[in-house]
């Protein structure tokens, strides 16, 4: 039997990039696996066909929602329950970025970043959390990234949702416990863009990306955070002793203590 086998997820902006990797990662190991995507039809059939040429294409589900909206993601919840009778794994995946200096922000920008990244999480748990708690068992998980140690000043919209939905699966771990598991991870980017764009910010920053494995960070070189490190730690909390509840786990080589 395989290590997720009967288990059934649900993954937000699974379409493509890290989301459609960790997607992935739990279809292989035998989880039914709900992609959730908006607008991004082509992508997660892309991502759909991918797996299919590997075996394990058939567990892998387009569901499309606009998760700022509580009604959609209600009834996304809802239709997974009524396709397999339950929801064991939900994980906080979507994000949005809106890079624009602080004197710069617009109230769209605002929105958009908590709509995404806190206000989508809040009501998606809560519609997740009445499924679990009713048959007996489930684990939230969400990717925070390095938004609660670090500070980007042309990120400040996404800093503060991140830093919210932090607190808010803290805030869960108590109010679900004992029957739901809420943990979070904190990795740092783990997923590079090929145009350059985050090595170059990590320069702005006085961080030198020396290569795919390390960056000089303070004069100190760390080991860089993979999407293959970031998954392990998802299906180790997947599958985590039940006491392990309300943690974020750092995934970034031990940048949090410099």
């Amino acid at each position: 039997m395989s290590r997720f086998e009967g288990t059934v997820a649900l993954i937000t902006g699974a379409a493509e990039r890290a989301g459609a990797e960790i997607a992935a990662a739990f279809a292989r190991e035998g989880a039914t696996v709900y992609l959730n995507h908006f607008g991004q039809g082509d992508q997660a059939a892309s991502t759909i066909s991918r797996a299919e040429t590997h075996g394990y294409g058939e567990r892998m589900h387009p569901i499309e929602a606009d998760i700022t909206d509580p009604a959609a993601t209600a009834a996304m919840v809802e239709r997974i329950v009524a396709e397999t009778g339950r929801l064991d794994l939900l994980i906080h995946n979507a994000s949005t970025f809106a890079p624009r200096p602080f004197a710069e922000l617009r109230v769209s920008d605002f929105d958009s970043s908590l709509g995404v990244n806190l206000r989508g999480p809040f009501f998606l748990s809560q519609a997740a959390a009445r499924v679990m708690t009713e048959q007996g068992s489930g684990r939230i998980l969400a990717i925070l990234g390095n938004s609660l140690t670090e500070v980007w000043p042309d990120f400040a919209p996404h800093i503060v949702a991140k830093t919210g939905l932090g607190r808010l699966m803290e805030q869960l771990a108590v109010t679900l416990s004992p029957t739901v598991q809420c943990n979070s991870i904190a990795p740092t980017q783990f997923f590079r863009s090929d145009d350059g764009a985050n090595d170059a910010l990590r320069l702005t920053r006085g961080e030198d990306p020396v290569s795919r494995e390390t960056t000089v960070v303070k004069g100190n070189v760390l080991r860089e955070t993979s999407i293959d490190d970031v998954i392990d730690v998802l299906m180790f909390l997947a599958q985590a002793p039940a006491s392990l509840n309300g943690v974020t786990v750092p995934i970034d080589g031990g940048r949090v203590h410099i």
